[in-house]
């Protein structure tokens, strides 16, 4: 038989096979060159055929098996059985029923604690006590009470990176009684910027020398900053009173926004400490491996956006066996931060009858946000676009958004060591294992959590 003919009887016998090799090199001119194709007498030229067609079968799947392997090994380098990083270099995200979890251990086991680790309470609530009991002797206020908000408040502080925001709700200013409609305005404007300005100076009176008045804070306006023992505190005067206005006509109110810190507190406070940790460690990826880059994105903004993919994923309540909850959540904020970027998708955390509100309420507000590139809404003013322009404070989204999904790509694809050494997590990875310290940051960059 000829090798056209071979070939021809192959093909009709397998003739759904891609073939990657020579069939040449399987055409054996002793076994098949005297069978005649056409002779019926000879009927073991089928068998003899067919034989060799199935080693050619079994050639090409082998070489294209081995094509695989070659392309395997350029994305994943062998790894040497002296690498001191072989066991992470090894550990690849396998999130499937049964799979190997050593990844998910590590991340669980291994990262996750470090955002917790060397946090302590003992200097924000001393920095907190001296405030409160200055204020609370100040002849030009009289106060209605005190809240510990921002992120020492919320539970949510990064170690090394945070500040205590302090309200303080209000009631007289100046022998003034003060109501809601009096924080409104250019009026409203007015008495928030004298009070700024007595205040400092009172607190400067009192032997505070590090107290800078913040015009523009990354959320909030009109605040004053104090260094005690180490510790930034943003002071924040707030309306005692609440408004009371029909959906479609408010707009975003900074001053209303300021007096809602305690529901935004009660609200992130009560959330599961497995969720709280995602958090923190979103915050730690920003604040030590973005901020410098991509400076004034709010750290509530962050938080809110981790809150709002969990309740997305269903993962604000974590089972106890779901033990593949931290990294999908981890993978869900980068995935709902880049979307409300790249597809302008409008980030809305529902927080509750108690606090919060629907989505279907949030939409009655959009005509005070929907003209901002990006939109990521209070929690519990649906006015309120964390993501607003802010002057002199601009963000770069596109930015933060590829980072989001760079990120991404690493944990969904990569090995741990990657994500670990290579990553733009790795600045906060490092940071985290470091000894503890205390923020180093100047009174020109105080930034409210």
């Amino acid at each position: 038989m000829s090798y056209s003919d071979f070939i021809k009887l192959a093909r009709a016998l397998y003739e759904d096979e891609d073939y990657d090799v020579d069939p040449w090199d399987y055409y054996d001119d002793d076994g098949v060159a005297d069978i005649d194709l056409y002779d019926p007498v000879d009927s073991s030229f089928v068998a003899q055929a067919q034989a060799l067609a199935q080693a050619l079968q079994a050639q090409a799947r082998l070489s294209k098996a081995s094509a695989a392997a070659q392309r395997l090994r350029q994305v994943f380098p062998p790894i040497s059985a002296g690498d001191p990083h072989r066991t992470l270099k090894m550990m690849h995200l396998d999130l499937t029923p049964g799979g190997d979890k050593s990844y998910v251990r590590h991340f669980n086991g291994e990262l996750r604690p470090l955002t917790a680790q060397g946090v302590s309470n003992t200097e924000p609530q001393a920095a907190n006590h001296l405030i409160h009991k200055l204020l609370v002797q100040c002849p030009v206020l009289k106060v209605d009470r005190f809240h510990k908000g921002g992120s020492f408040g919320r539970r949510t502080l990064v170690r090394g990176a945070f500040d205590v925001d302090l309200s303080v709700f209000v009631i007289k200013f100046q022998e003034r009684a003060l109501k809601a409609a009096d924080w409104s305005g250019e009026a409203g404007e007015r008495l928030q910027r004298e009070m700024q300005r007595v205040v400092a100076a009172y607190l400067r009176g009192q032997g505070l020398h590090d107290v800078v008045e913040v015009e523009h804070g990354t959320h909030y306006k009109h605040c004053v900053n104090v260094k005690v023992h180490g510790v930034d505190v943003d002071i924040k005067m707030a309306a005692h009173a609440l408004w009371d206005t029909p959906p479609h006509l408010r707009q975003a109110d900074p001053t209303r926004e300021a007096a809602l810190a305690e529901a935004l507190t009660a609200v992130v406070k009560d959330t599961h400490d497995r969720v709280k940790s995602l958090v923190r460690l979103i915050k730690c990826w920003y604040k030590y491996g973005l901020q410098a880059e991509i400076p004034n994105v709010p750290s509530v903004l962050l938080e809110t956006v981790v809150l709002a993919a969990a309740q997305r994923k269903g993962l604000l309540s974590p089972g106890k066996q779901d033990r593949t909850a931290e990294v999908s959540l981890f993978l869900a904020a980068l995935e709902l931060l880049d979307e409300a970027v790249s597809d302008r998708k409008v980030v809305v955390l529902e927080a509750g009858p108690v606090w919060g509100y629907t989505r279907v309420q949030a939409e009655s507000c959009r005509h005070a946000w929907r003209n901002d590139p990006v939109v990521v809404l209070h929690p519990i003013d649906p006015t309120c676009n964390l993501a607003a322009p802010q002057p002199r404070r601009a963000v770069d989204w596109c930015r933060l958004a590829h980072k989001s999904r760079e990120l991404k790509r690493v944990v969904e694809g990569g090995s741990m060591w990657e994500l670990e050494q290579q990553s733009s997590l790795a600045p906060a990875i490092r940071a985290l294992k470091a000894a503890p310290f205390a923020s180093s940051a100047s009174p020109g960059q105080r930034r409210l959590q």
